[in-house]
């Protein structure tokens, strides 16, 4: 029974690294720089998740995510950490707030969690290049992600019905 655990959290934690991996990643194609901007799909499953799937996520993902998303991006290491753990925190404090409510609701929630996002990566960028970046660097993202926000919300949903199903099949099978 033990094992069968064990290898169900693998594999959980292998299927989050690899989507929220997979949306960073989603990011960088070369069509968001014909449009001049650079999505950030991975912060509405990140709010999603710290929402309703608490369960999903886990402070040694956000080490993880922020390391591998620095590396790709091109920012200096740690700043996505910085960020992910900061906006997540910040996150679970209105959590209860939010959680039942309706779409428009968790919607404006996740409005105030992707400026925060945004605004703080772009402060916490700004800072370690030393002087003031561009603010629709931020402003872009924002706009880009609220209206991507429903069709990730059915992304998401999926995955996490995959990961409940492997549950009951790593568990009872």
């Amino acid at each position: 029974m033990k094992s069968s655990v064990d290898t169900w959290l693998i594999k959980r934690y292998l299927i989050e690294f690899i989507f929220l991996s997979g949306l960073f990643l989603l990011g960088l194609m070369p069509l968001w720089q014909k449009i001049d901007v650079v999505p950030n799909f991975g912060s509405v499953v990140i709010y999603l998740w710290t929402i309703y799937r608490p369960d999903l996520m886990s402070r040694r993902l956000f080490i993880i995510l922020g390391i591998c998303r620095d590396a790709i991006m091109g920012y200096p290491i740690g700043i996505g950490v910085l960020e992910l753990i900061l906006v997540v925190s910040i996150t679970r404090l209105f959590r209860r707030y939010v959680l039942q409510k309706s779409f428009w609701t968790v919607f404006w929630g996740y409005a105030i969690f992707a400026t925060l996002s945004n605004c703080l990566f772009w402060l916490i960028l700004s800072a370690t290049k030393g002087y003031i970046l561009p603010f629709t660097g931020a402003l872009k993202p924002i706009l880009f992600n609220l209206l991507s926000y429903p069709i990730l919300c059915e992304v998401s949903l999926t995955v996490q019905q995959k990961i409940d199903g492997m549950k009951q099949q790593g568990i009872h099978g």
